[in-house]
């Protein structure tokens, strides 16, 4: 009871602070990006920026399967139902750009330091707009950079796998990139789609990422594509089972 009570004013204060947090590590980004270029870096800023927004609210993360990475650039793809996704897979999953839905971009601050790491717009209503972004990013993909798509295209009011789309399998199919499905268990209940506060009323909560094998996907082709985004729905459909 007396940490549920606490839980009140610490994510009261952890609220205020976060901005203040989020546009000192973007004003980071800018310059290091600006007068570096140092890639490993600015990874550090980011994996500053989201471990810390776990900890300041209470959130922990326990990472399973993380063996399964591939070496070199490779696609994640995951399920989506709160901004505790981004910031647990950035805090503990190593390097990667994830895609931002593009109203993000127009941020003060935050939006270009988004730009400048190399994070991916995505206008989820401009469907040519997307694909162009993916194209451009086959190149960095092909140098080994990794990214994370939502399938989804968007976050899920409760902790079910929504339909998929077929941006992110097709990026991976033209890029020639594996794809690793990450099942994310428990951040829907942090703060769901709809709420501001993150752990209203629980002082610690646990997001747990399980990071499955990886896919590849050189043995499909755009026509085929359907059963790619298949397979890879069957293997992170049994997590989700027991709660049918």
């Amino acid at each position: 009871m007396f940490l549920k009570l606490l839980s009140y004013p610490r994510s009261l204060l952890a609220l205020i602070i976060f901005p203040f947090h989020t546009m000192l590590c973007s004003l980071a980004m800018i310059v290091v990006n600006l007068t570096m270029k140092n890639r490993p870096l600015e990874d550090k800023i980011v994996v500053f920026w989201t471990s810390n927004a776990c900890r300041m609210f209470g959130v922990k993360v326990e990472v399973k399967g993380l063996e399964n990475r591939p070496s070199g650039g490779f696609l994640y793809v995951f399920n989506h139902t709160s901004f505790f996704d981004i910031f647990a897979m950035n805090g503990y999953l190593g390097s990667f750009r994830f895609g931002a839905k593009i109203e993000l971009f127009k941020i003060p601050v935050f939006g270009p330091a988004m730009r400048r790491a190399g994070i991916l717009p995505i206008a989820r209503d401009r469907r040519e707009e997307v694909f162009k972004v993916y194209r451009e990013s086959e190149a960095r993909i092909k140098a080994g950079e990794r990214f994370a798509l939502a399938p989804e295209g968007t976050r899920q009011k409760t902790e079910r796998l929504g339909p998929f789309k077929s941006g992110p399998f097709i990026f991976a199919i033209n890029a020639h990139a594996p794809i690793v499905p990450v099942v994310i268990k428990g951040a829907a209940a942090i703060l769901p789609k709809g709420h501001i506060i993150p752990n209203w009323g629980v002082w610690s909560r646990t997001v747990t990422l399980h990071v499955l094998p990886p896919v590849d996907p050189s043995e499909y082709t755009i026509e085929t594509r359907p059963q790619l985004q298949e397979r890879v729905r069957k293997m992170m459909e049994p997590y989700f089972e027991s709660e049918i």
